[in-house]
């Protein structure tokens, strides 16, 4: 049985606006299916793309390289300990209201900001071959933000993170 075409009363039909929609749910299909898939790779948080690693000579450190606004995210630093004694810790971002320290594991013995940048002092740290600090951080602002890790007087690691809105 073939179906009619029957016209219901009140209601004007378009075919080039029928046509415009079934091409729109079929882009729209293809769009939400790229979304999706960026988002199960990590592109909007923690995953393949997001998770970064820089690395120097004298440390090491992992860190979200996107993330959302007010979702806290993880930064871990490694660094050797070549000997006892007082290691300064410092996080400089391009603003001071970029992100809003959280957790910090080991707890510090202080710990103060200057500026732009945010200062952990251990005191007493015992010669290790790996020291790891495990900063939680709650980005305050969308946009993409340079940031700079140093520990003590060595080479800096520059790097940067995207938060979304």
């Amino acid at each position: 049985m073939e179906p009619k075409n029957e016209k219901v009363p009140g209601i004007k039909e378009s075919y080039r606006l029928l046509t415009f929609e079934y091409a729109f749910r079929q882009v729209g299909f293809i769009v939400l299916l790229a979304i999706i898939v960026a988002a199960i790779a990590g592109l909007f948080s923690s995953g393949v793309v997001s998770d970064a690693e820089k690395t120097n000579d004298a440390k090491s450190l992992s860190y979200e390289r996107f993330g959302r606004r007010q979702t806290e995210s993880r930064m871990a630093l490694t660094f050797p300990v070549t000997s006892e004694g007082k290691y300064t810790f410092s996080l400089t971002s391009e603003s001071s209201d970029a992100y809003e320290p959280g957790s910090v594991w080991p707890q510090p013995d202080s710990m103060y900001s200057r500026g732009n940048t945010l200062f952990l002092v251990y005191d007493r740290l015992q010669q290790t071959d790996k020291f790891t600090v495990l900063l939680f951080i709650t980005p305050s602002k969308a946009g993409k933000w340079t940031n700079i890790i140093r520990v003590n007087n060595e080479p800096d690691i520059r790097f940067w993170q995207f938060i979304y809105p």
